[in-house]
């Protein structure tokens, strides 16, 4: 009995779990017959024909670039979310300007200067759905005052959702001059102020002995960012355009074997508006060019970013030799005014331009050893500040610029002391011997004692090289003084 019991009731349970199943897989049918009837009506997805960004419209600009808002319309709210594919169109510009959809001279937007997501993710519940294309603004600027078009085109709703015909594709046309302050525009150019930069001029040079530098400015308008560079190429030919057209009518072209360009691509360092184009020569080559002024031009090309200014991309450096021959960056001035007494022309303060062209020194240098090195002109020390020259010998000479304002008779007072009797000079005028040579007097005492030896020169207007000749007698030589006369 026991036994038939507990089969019974181990069949009762069998039974019991029998009819659960049953019941759970009828239960689960009915609910697959339900959602199997269930249904998720899909979308028309449509696209604006075209929009004109610029006044009035939705957009945000920054240093970089231009944002866009895109909106994509559904026919109703999304039952469920979905993509849709997005792609580019650049090449149909040319197509729509010629249907007339488009104004002659819009630019296609170029591949490479905007970026465009692949795919957007549209979520349930929503009646459009907006994503942004991102448009470089250098580019914008380049083309400033231009339209630039692209053409967005969706494409393979996912999930049945369809594209409505005639919708499947935006233009979308930004307006330069509209997005942009022209005065906000990105440019840049020569910071010189005029297309001719006068050397020398305050702050645009700097000199050694033997070599000059020549800083040339170049500036960015609108707001810096980011580093960049841009080339400064050397034009010749537009050099001897204007000088040909009488623009630079005491010109002559520098070659450019005369100088070097030590940054010809000219970077600007981040969040600088300001670079510096820089060049040097020697004062030698300068100076060799008589009665005319090198000149170079430069012109700014192939910025990595922005643009090229329309004004004052080309800059012409016209260089006055004679002032860098000078030691004052400007000639000694010989006053023209009946009686006046110029300033002393110090011996020490030869000009520039080295060995067999500003002076002539057979030995080494003695005195200040310091005193404008790597020149060999032997300054005493026994003058502070320096002004005289010693230790000299026969046929050594040094030169200095002057300017004389008029032409006329001149009183001409040079110190000279020698410690014999065989001390002679002759003082030359643009190579020409004014004096025939003039026998110093024989000091007393040691060689800075020395005396004034006057005698009477004539002088022509305008600028020249003035030689102290040493025939013989080791004179020191202090400087010389001239008074106008007649």
């Amino acid at each position: 009995m026991r036994i038939m019991k507990k089969i019974f009731i181990q069949l009762q349970l069998v039974f019991i779990g029998l009819t659960a199943i049953l019941i759970s897989s009828c239960k689960r049918e009915s609910l697959d017959n339900v959602l199997s009837k269930e249904t998720y009506p899909g979308v028309t997805v449509a696209m604006t024909t075209k929009t004109e960004i610029g006044t009035g419209s939705s957009f945000t600009l920054n240093g970089l670039e231009l944002k866009v808002p895109v909106t994509i319309n559904f026919s109703s709210e999304t039952t469920r979310a979905f993509t849709i594919q997005l792609q580019s169109k650049t090449d149909t510009i040319a197509q729509l300007i010629t249907a007339g959809q488009l104004p002659v001279g819009t630019v296609p937007l170029a591949e490479g200067v905007f970026t465009l997501p692949p795919v957007v993710n549209v979520p349930i519940g929503v009646k459009s759905f907006t994503f942004e294309v991102a448009v470089s603004r250098s580019f914008l600027e380049i083309q400033y005052g231009k339209k630039i078009a692209l053409v967005v085109k969706i494409e393979n709703p996912s999930k049945g959702n369809s594209i409505e015909t005639g919708k499947n594709a935006a233009i979308l046309v930004m307006n330069t001059n509209q997005l942009i302050d022209e005065a906000s525009v990105h440019t840049i150019y020569f910071g010189t102020g005029n297309m001719i930069f006068n050397v020398p001029s305050a702050n645009n040079f700097s000199k050694g002995s033997e070599d000059i530098t020549i800083s040339v400015p170049i500036q960015l308008q609108g707001e810096p960012g980011a580093e960049f560079t841009v080339d400064a190429v050397t034009s010749p030919d537009s050099v001897t355009k204007y000088i040909n057209n009488g623009t630079l009518p005491n010109s002559v072209l520098y070659p450019a074997s005369n100088f070097s360009v030590i940054n010809s691509k000219v970077r600007f360092e981040p969040n600088s508006s300001k670079a510096t184009l820089t060049i040097t020569t020697k004062i030698l080559k300068l100076i060799t060019i008589i009665n005319k002024m090198p000149t170079i031009a430069f012109a700014l090309k192939s910025p990595s970013k922005f643009q090229v200014a329309p004004k004052l991309h080309t800059v012409y450096l016209v260089i006055d030799q004679g002032a860098f021959r000078s030691y004052y960056d400007a000639p000694f001035l010989i006053k023209g005014a009946i009686n006046a007494v110029s300033d002393p022309i110090y011996a020490a303060y030869y000009d520039f331009g080295g060995e067999g062209v500003a002076y002539h020194d057979d030995n080494g240098k003695s005195g200040d050893g310091n005193w404008r090195i790597p020149d060999m002109v032997d300054v005493s020390g026994d003058y502070n500040p320096r002004t005289a020259i010693g230790w000299t010998a026969a046929n050594e000479w040094v030169t200095y610029t002057v300017y004389v304002e008029e032409s006329g008779t001149y009183q001409m007072d040079m110190y000279f002391g020698a410690s014999n009797s065989n001390g002679r000079y002759s003082v030359f005028m643009d190579n020409v011997d004014i004096n025939g040579g003039i026998k110093t007097s024989q000091n007393t005492g040691a060689h800075n004692n020395q005396k004034s030896h006057l005698s009477t020169v004539t002088l022509t207007k305008g600028r020249h090289v003035f030689k102290v000749f040493f025939n013989g007698g080791d004179p020191d030589y202090r400087g010389t003084i001239f008074t106008r006369k007649s």
